[in-house]
């Protein structure tokens, strides 16, 4: 195949230039306003390349390309081809026009700078992303510029399945939009920018015959932006999923988002602010709550269970259970759901009466259709636990001094007023976990205020009483 070869310092082009084969630019290659520049060949950009032109147009009967040493702008480019690939990254500094054929992003970015909505306007074009890691990305400078941004996006198969971002208020920065198909299952999952590690309904089972075999990713890198996004799969994609609804993968699936329409093969999502990795699911089966901790611990001689939410949407309520073995588990208290949300939520149940030794917890999350799912377990051991307790306080006569948790231990009792006078002491070996010593201060204490003391393993434990 014959090329055209520009190696001058500078080539001004203010009239048509029709390249028939590939064109190379090693030199310094400037159009001057009005210039229409056509190619029917493929564009090898190693040299500067600045375009002040009305437009550069492809309009081949084959197959073109851009290639080149470095990301290059065009003005405004014109794509009117059996097929464009993209060797390179490259930027469209006014506005793009997809008349005919795909345009391959080919693990390459392509950047709009135009805020205005009508940057990009297509005929029967469209681009095509599809790359699994996400590398075939379409950036589109919209900042605060609000209206209906369209991605034309398209399948390799040549199915229109356009990405639309509707911005309503706030600065968004550059959108960055990517998307792949997925066989039915719904791998390979997204490892990069973001890594998706499951497709579970509630129960922990393969939800995956309820969830639209595509994925998108998409950022913004600005301040704020709230926007309508619209999502559009192939049929072959959706197969017999009805009721769509998009969810976003943040640290696990959240919620669908309320206020969501949807057609067989597009789903509408009003008023969002937070961005990532999005699916669609459906059939009335979502990916499952996400439930960001659960823990269980120690206040004085109860348990205290606390666990937060970060998304529920059909949560009916939930169970805490106990048990002695972490095998079998009852159910000890009911709190109810506080209803579908995508916002943190935060739970607690107080448990009296642990068992003696290790008590273990875990919840069970029960759906409005009676599907569950269970927490991890956590535990709490009062095994051994050292305490000391007076009574009766305040006492007439004899008192008694209750050691738990010291069994085998050397323990030291003294009794001393509030200016540390010494009226009473022991030392013994504790012989049980509730080792219980009866003090009768008659003629020893008058009426006021003491402390008993009590020392073992260099842990001091102090108890205020009163003697009447």
């Amino acid at each position: 195949m014959k090329k055209i070869i520009i190696h001058t310092s500078a080539l001004f082009l203010s009239f048509a230039v029709h390249a028939q084969k590939d064109f190379t630019n090693f030199g310094n290659f400037q159009s001057h306003p009005g210039a229409i520049v056509s190619f029917y060949g493929n564009l090898v950009n190693n040299g500067a390349f600045t375009d002040n032109g009305r437009e550069i147009y492809f309009n081949g009967s084959a197959d073109q390309s851009i290639s080149g040493a470095s990301t290059f702008t065009i003005r405004h480019l014109d794509i009117n081809t059996a097929g464009f690939t993209l060797q390179q990254n490259i930027i469209v500094g006014d506005t793009l026009e997809l008349n005919n054929g795909p345009l391959y992003l080919n693990s390459n970015t392509l950047t709009i700078s135009n805020s205005l909505p009508i940057a990009v306007s297509r005929i029967n074009g469209y681009i095509v992303s599809e790359q699994t890691n996400n590398s075939g990305k379409m950036v589109w400078n919209i900042g605060n510029t609000v209206g209906v941004h369209t991605f034309p996006l398209g399948t390799v198969a040549g199915d229109y399945i356009p990405f639309t971002l509707n911005l309503t208020a706030g600065d968004i920065g550059n959108v960055t939009v990517s998307t792949y198909p997925t066989a039915g299952d719904n791998t390979p999952y997204p490892s990069t920018p973001v890594s998706v590690t499951n497709m579970h309904d509630t129960l922990g089972n393969d939800n995956s015959a309820n969830v639209v075999d595509r994925f998108w990713h998409i950022d913004k890198d600005g301040p704020g932006g709230i926007a309508t996004l619209l999502f559009s799969a192939t049929s072959a994609e959706v197969g017999a999923i009805t009721g769509l609804q998009a969810q976003r993968w943040g640290t696990g699936w959240e919620a669908p988002l309320p206020g969501q329409s949807s057609t067989a093969t597009t789903v509408t999502v009003p008023g969002v602010s937070s961005f990532s990795t999005w699916t669609i699911s459906g059939n009335n089966s979502v990916l499952p709550i996400e439930l960001i901790n659960f823990t269980a611990r120690k206040k004085n001689k109860q348990v205290e269970i606390n666990w937060v939410t970060a998304s529920e949407i059909n949560n009916d309520y939930f169970l805490v259970q106990r048990s002695k073995d972490a095998a079998a588990f009852q159910d000890i208290a009911i709190v109810e759901s506080k209803g579908n949300s995508v916002t943190e939520k935060r739970y607690s149940s107080l448990d009296a009466e642990p068992y003696n030794g290790v008590s273990y917890y875990r919840l069970k999350q029960v759906d409005n259709d009676g599907k569950f799912s269970y927490s991890n377990v956590a535990s709490v051991n009062f095994m051994n636990e050292k305490t000391v307790s007076v009574y009766p306080s305040p006492a007439a006569g004899t008192f008694y001094v209750n050691l738990s948790g010291m069994s085998g231990k050397e323990v030291v009792v003294i009794v001393r007023d509030i200016m540390g006078k010494e009226y009473y002491s022991t030392v013994l070996i504790a012989e049980n976990n509730k080792e219980v010593i009866a003090i009768d201060p008659a003629g020893k204490l008058a009426s006021g205020i003491y402390f008993v003391v009590a020392t073992s393993d260099n842990t001091i434990y102090e108890k205020k009483l009163i003697i009447k």
